[in-house]
């Protein structure tokens, strides 16, 4: 396999994983088989770590429209608002936040 196929076949199968985790419908296989689909990818130095990484981040932005670290940041937000007792978080309709996820 090639470098451009494999990081195409790549960043396919993490559209779909990130599609399901969208509508919360996670898979764990699925995503061991990526993690090991990556793993395998920088073993036979079809792709380097960063590379890998910049492939999910691109797919990830594609599904969620924001990087993985800005969606951390708001799920940790959201998790210490609750925490503390304060729900102002969810005074914006769900269908206005599921939106700008």
């Amino acid at each position: 396999m090639d470098k451009p196929k494999f990081t195409q076949e790549c960043h396919r199968q993490l559209l779909e994983h990130f599609a399901l985790v969208k509508i919360q419908k996670v898979d764990e296989a699925m995503k061991h088989r990526i993690q090991g689909f990556i793993n395998a990818g920088e073993f036979l130095n079809l792709v380097t770590r960063d590379e890998a990484i910049s492939i999910i981040d691109t797919a990830h932005h594609e599904i969620f429209g924001i990087t993985k670290e800005q969606r951390k940041a708001r799920k940790e937000e959201i998790k210490n608002s609750i925490k503390g007792d304060d729900f102002s978080v969810f005074d914006e309709p769900a269908i206005d936040r599921l939106a700008n996820r």
